[in-house]
C-alpha cells in the first residue's frame, strides 16, 4: 500500500500520508518516515491545531517547532516545510509558487472563516494575486459519510441533503467568492476508506495523517 497520496495535476511538491505511513503524531515515526523520503525533519514547522481560524506566518528560525494557538502557517521561505495532521477534517495546501500556506480546516474552522483569514494575509501582507493562489484539497470526511445535525443548516445558511454534511462544497463556495479558481481536489473520504485513512468519526482514533508541502 502506498504511504503517501498527492494530486499530480496540483504545480508544488505536497503530499498526505496514508495509515501505512504510520501515526505521523508520533515523532520517532514521523522523524523515520521524512527520513525515507529524503527530507529533512527539521526543516518542518507544524501547528498546534485548536480547531481555530488563527494563521501564523513563520520562517526559517521556525523550523523543528510546532506553532501554539493556531490552524493555519504561512511562509515565503523556500526551505521551510509546512505540515498539517488530519483525520477527517480537510488538509488545504495553498501556494502562488512565491507563498506557501498549510491549513487545517473542519467545520469550525470553516464557520470562522479560515480560509478568508489566509487568502487576505496572502494578499495584503505578501501581495499575492488570487489568480495565482492553487489550493489542494487533502483526503477528508465526505458528503457520502458525514451525518450531521440540522443545526448545521442554521451555520451554515444552506440546506443539507439527507442531513450530510459536504465540507469541499463550502470549501468550493468560499473560494469562489475570493475568486480563487486553482483547485485541485483528491476526492478521497477518510471514514469511507479506513483501509487506507485514519478517519477519527469511525472509531475515535489518536493517530493522524500527515500533509506537507514543501
Amino acid at each position: 500500500m502506498k504511504k503517501i497520496i498527492s494530486n499530480n495535476n496540483f504545480p508544488y511538491k505536497h503530499f498526505t500520508t496514508t495509515k501505512s505511513a504510520g501515526n505521523m503524531k508520533d515523532n520517532f515515526q514521523r522523524v523515520k518516515f521524512m527520513l525515507s523520503l529524503n527530507l529533512d525533519p527539521t526543516d518542518l514547522v507544524l501547528a498546534n491545531q485548536i480547531h481555530s481560524n488563527n494563521i501564523k506566518i513563520v520562517n526559517a528560525s521556525d523550523r523543528n517547532t510546532f506553532i501554539n494557538d493556531c490552524d493555519g502557517l504561512i511562509t515565503q521561505d523556500k526551505n521551510t516545510i509546512l505540515g498539517i495532521f488530519s483525520a477527517d477534517c480537510v488538509p488545504l495546501l495553498i501556494s502562488d509558487g512565491r507563498v506557501k500556506a498549510a491549513i487545517h480546516a473542519g467545520w469550525k474552522g470553516l464557520y470562522f472563516e479560515i480560509i478568508e483569514n489566509t487568502i487576505n494575509i496572502l494578499k495584503n501582507k505578501f501581495c499575492v494575486k488570487t489568480e495565482k493562489i492553487s489550493i489542494y484539497i487533502g483526503p477528508h470526511i465526505r458528503p457520502c459519510c458525514y451525518k450531521v445535525s440540522n443545526e448545521m443548516e442554521n451555520i451554515f445558511n444552506f440546506k443539507l441533503k439527507n442531513n450530510k454534511l459536504n465540507l469541499s462544497e463550502i470549501i468550493y463556495n468560499k473560494l469562489k467568492k475570493l475568486k480563487v479558481n486553482k483547485i485541485f481536489n483528491i476526492n478521497q473520504c477518510t471514514f469511507h476508506k479506513t483501509n487506507l485513512f485514519f478517519s477519527y468519526r469511525f472509531n475515535k482514533c489518536s493517530e493522524r495523517m500527515l500533509s506537507i508541502i514543501q
